[in-house]
């Protein structure tokens, strides 16, 4: 292998949760709750976000102290919105006010609230061996040398909630969109007198990746994928690519 495929291919690995073969995992944990299923079509979603999403900008567009990261987390949120919406719609389910500064000019009657973040940061070194000698008769490699790098990982969360809330007045069909929302639909707070819950999804990506579409469109599709039949503590299995491609699912380890 040439020096720059070698190099390719380690910097791809590295850009990956997990080296060859080319897959990695997601552990999800999924539950259904007690009210009535999603209905195809009778039921219209919205995807809301939380509040503090206009805190995150509002520090972004200021650029105060540690904006850059504020900025970041914006973006994991927004990512995990507009994800969302893309496997409810290839799920073949009915929404409204959808894509970016969708607004809340929409009629829902079933709300997903969605969520994510950075659960810790934190450093991890990669190592591999190089053939530095070889041996004269054979050819064959017979000296090595153990090179690494290290990469800043980040551990990101992924969790969602569809609910029927409870009345037309409910402040959970209330948008409260503006810039600062990106306007999205926000939640100021989970008040869980104020619905019943059709269904909770819960993922983990332990990455180096630094795309949030990238990280958000895996989470979501790992979380939602084949809803609502995946429930209980799973791992989701994926093909490391642009676009995420589920291999197959396995119980989570027990330990």
């Amino acid at each position: 292998m040439k020096n720059y495929s070698l190099i390719a291919v380690i910097t791809l690995c590295l850009g990956l949760t997990a080296c060859g073969p080319d897959i990695f995992y997601i552990p999800i944990d999924n539950k259904l709750g007690s009210a009535q299923p999603l209905s195809k079509t009778e039921d219209t979603i919205r995807v809301i976000v939380p509040e503090r999403i206009t805190q995150y900008v509002a520090n972004g567009r200021a650029a105060v102290p540690g904006w850059l990261k504020d900025a970041k987390l914006a973006k994991y949120i927004g990512a995990a919105k507009l994800y969302t919406e893309d496997q409810f719609k290839a799920l073949g389910y009915q929404l409204t006010d959808i894509g970016l500064h969708s607004g809340g000019g929409g009629h829902p009657n079933v709300i997903a609230m969605v969520d994510s973040g950075v659960l810790k940061t934190y450093d991890k070194t990669y190592t591999w061996q190089v053939p530095i000698s070889t041996d004269p008769t054979t050819g064959q490699p017979n000296m090595w040398d153990t090179q690494g790098q290290t990469v800043t990982m980040n551990l990101i969360y992924y969790k969602i909630k569809i609910v029927r809330p409870i009345g037309k007045d409910n402040p959970l069909f209330i948008c409260n969109n503006s810039s600062l929302s990106m306007n999205f639909c926000i939640y100021s707070q989970d008040n869980p007198s104020n619905y019943e819950t059709i269904f909770e999804g819960y993922g983990t990506m332990d990455t180096n990746a630094r795309d949030p579409a990238y990280i958000e469109d895996h989470l979501a599709s790992s979380v939602l994928y084949q809803y609502p039949t995946l429930l209980g503590k799973k791992r989701v299995f994926q093909i490391s690519q642009i676009y995420p491609q589920v291999t197959k699912v396995t119980d989570a380890p027990t330990n």
